[in-house]
């Protein structure tokens, strides 16, 4: 499994509660210029995951240990006028979801940025998942 499928399923389990948000299988592109979540409220996308590796512990003989840090993204957009009143538990509950990830590793971590843009309230979930690999 991947970080995305992983959090996928995690954010959806996480959400099935809320009856004012839903999960979306699709990736988040763009139509006509504007990305899905600013068109459709209330809807969690989640992105691909993207896979970094960095030498963690340099080794002489060749056989280094690399660290492998996964990031994905999320997003959500409501409408500032008027946000779901269930607005507070969905983020914090796909804040949680970092813990559900199927991956053996040595650090989850999870954050967001909000941004205002006119009457839209976008909020940009991040994932991140470190392994060790040699």
């Amino acid at each position: 499994m991947t970080q995305r499928t992983d959090l996928l399923a995690a954010i959806t389990t996480a959400l099935s509660t809320l009856t004012q948000f839903s999960v979306s299988q699709e990736l988040p592109w763009r139509q006509n210029g504007q990305p899905l979540f600013r068109k459709n409220f209330k809807k969690v996308y989640v992105d691909q995951t993207n896979v970094e590796e960095t030498t963690l512990i340099p080794v002489l003989s060749g056989n280094e240990v690399f660290q492998v840090q996964q990031t994905c993204q999320a997003y959500l957009a409501v409408d500032a006028k008027n946000p779901p009143s269930q607005l507070s538990s969905a983020i914090t509950k796909i804040l949680q979801c970092k813990s559900n990830i199927n991956v053996i590793n040595f650090g989850n971590e999870s954050d967001y940025t909000l941004e205002i843009d006119e009457d839209v309230l976008v909020y940009s979930f991040e994932f991140r998942t470190f392994v060790a690999t040699t």
